[in-house]
């Protein structure tokens, strides 16, 4: 099938082997079950193949909510990311994990990687200095701070990420960082940042993330250049037009692409690719 016929919110590529590995929240069912957990194969980022489902054991039946998962290969191993929701145990994060792309998927520890009695999503695993470390948001309708402050953290995971190593530190303000619009739903009000994904680049860390402005879903680019908790400053808008939660890859001739969704209104999401200079 063409990229554009595929429904997807929060796209994520993986490039391993030769070829591009999409994933995202895919499915007729955004905003219920949500994500199918569908991989999809392309040698041309153009034409893409179902693979295969990722997790076929039962093990998320109970739960709704099933958004952004991400694959990334780490010390020969495949981990999918994703988050999740269940009445008895709120809303968080996983890590599943698998020796082959196209084989079943297992969780890693069966609790979330994400503070239990924190409401978190869209984590990303992000290795630096050869240590892993995770990154996600703090939903804004049940903030951790109780202010509506939705906020992106970070900690340092352990080396076979079966646990969070280090306290989460906040590296992002939905609420004061100049940039966000108030969001509602119903009575409560806040403000948003998720949707993170990090790389390195001249010495810097980058961090994309998403918001809402008064353009609508939005990309912003933060930078830190004093180490992994060091102070993310804000260095422009990347893309305003109703469009995030992006990640960018480098693709098999060496050029680096931005992908996002966009528009953010169901049915209507597909995954949109750029040439990203950053």
């Amino acid at each position: 099938m063409k990229r554009d016929e595929i429904h997807i919110r929060d796209p994520f590529v993986l490039v391993d082997n030769g070829s591009y590995y999409l994933l995202g929240t895919t499915g007729d069912d955004p905003w219920g079950k949500a994500s199918d957990l569908t991989l999809y194969s392309s040698t041309d980022l153009q034409e893409f193949k179902r693979e295969c489902t990722l997790v076929t054991d039962g093990s998320l039946d109970s739960y709704t909510n099933i958004w952004a998962p991400e694959l990334h290969k780490y010390k020969g191993k495949y981990y999918l990311i994703f988050s999740a929701f269940r009445e008895d145990v709120g809303r968080g994060s996983f890590i599943y994990f698998s020796e082959s792309l196209f084989a079943g998927f297992t969780a890693l520890t069966g609790e979330y990687i994400t503070p239990r009695d924190w409401e978190c999503l869209d984590a990303t695993l992000f290795v630096y200095q050869n240590k892993p470390y995770l990154c996600f948001s703090d939903e804004w309708v049940d903030t951790v701070t109780g202010d509506g402050d939705g906020s992106l953290f970070i900690c340092e995971l352990s080396d076979d990420l079966t646990h969070r190593a280090s306290k989460p530190r906040k590296i992002i303000s939905g609420k004061y960082n100049g940039i966000t619009g108030e969001s509602r739903n119903g009575d409560i009000v806040g403000y948003i940042a998720e949707g993170p994904y990090l790389y390195e680049e001249n010495g810097n860390i980058v961090l994309l993330w998403s918001t809402y402005t008064e353009t609508g879903y939005t990309v912003v680019k933060s930078v830190s250049r004093s180490g992994i908790y060091g102070e993310y400053v804000f260095e422009k808008i990347v893309f305003r037009k109703d469009g995030g939660h992006c990640m960018c890859f480098t693709d098999l001739t060496g050029k680096r692409y931005l992908t996002f969704h966009q528009p953010n209104r169901t049915p209507d999401e597909r995954m949109k690719l750029f040439l990203f200079e950053g």
